[in-house]
């Protein structure tokens, strides 16, 4: 689940800024090793302490030694731009970072007082993650697969209270499975699953569960086959087996 993760890197982004000294290998007039500031799987995370809405409050000092204030850039070792950013008091307001090739590695920008958009990118240039945040928590994220196929995306309502939309998709771009709402007032969503092939393997309906926060199956299930063919039916109340056919 994406909150997890979150939660995991937002602790690697904390130690992380406590090993640097408050960023302190940020310094006006550096370069960096390529090698030394991308880590295969997140990208550049050198900068995110510093994000205003999603970091760790660390802050960055200018060549005079005061919190920063505007633009300030930072160079590879091959004069490649690395990271330009818009800071206020030490923090980033704005900011891309980009790859030695000259491609976007990551773009954040602040949209209004609480809600801000960070895109992330895969080397040659393919989107990688696009993720709408209110306040430090991710209203709306979306992953995508290096050939550029949504491979995850969750929705959460406003007050991050229950899921709006949530899908998982094969790599061939379609559907693994999908929670939908189609009642909101009642908060029942139609579930469903499917093979590689695209058939549809399970479906039905599920309610969340506001004490329990959690989402249970109700009422009558369908099984399918490869084919996409039903045979059998399963009939849940709030998450337990009540009666089970085969079609």
């Amino acid at each position: 689940m994406k909150t997890a993760t979150i939660i995991l890197i937002n602790l690697f982004l904390a130690t992380l800024a406590i090993a640097q000294n408050d960023l302190s290998t940020i310094k006006y007039g550096t370069t960096y090793v390529p090698e030394a500031v991308i880590d295969e799987k997140y990208g550049i995370t050198m900068y995110e302490p510093l994000n205003m809405m999603l970091g760790t409050g660390a802050v960055r000092n200018n060549k005079s030694g005061y919190a920063s204030n505007g633009y300030e850039e930072d160079y590879y070792t091959t004069g490649q731009l690395l990271h330009k950013g818009f800071y206020l008091e030490g923090q980033l307001k704005i900011y891309k970072n980009y790859f030695p090739n000259g491609n976007v590695e990551r773009n954040f920008r602040l949209v209004d007082l609480k809600k801000s958009k960070m895109t992330t990118y895969y080397k040659d240039g393919t989107m990688k993650s696009d993720i709408v945040y209110i306040g430090s928590q991710a209203l709306k994220w979306q992953d995508y697969y290096p050939n550029g196929t949504l491979e995850f995306v969750e929705e959460y309502d406003k007050d991050f209270r229950y899921y709006i939309f949530k899908a998982n998709y094969f790599e061939n771009g379609t559907p693994e499975s999908t929670l939908e709402m189609t009642d909101k007032k009642k908060l029942i969503y139609t579930q469903s699953y499917y093979y590689p092939n695209g058939k549809l393997k399970e479906q039905g309906e599920v309610k969340y569960d506001t004490s329990m926060f959690d989402y249970k199956r109700i009422g009558n299930w369908k099984l399918f086959d490869e084919n996409g063919i039903p045979n059998k039916e399963v009939k849940y109340a709030s998450g337990n087996v009540v009666s089970e056919k085969n079609l």
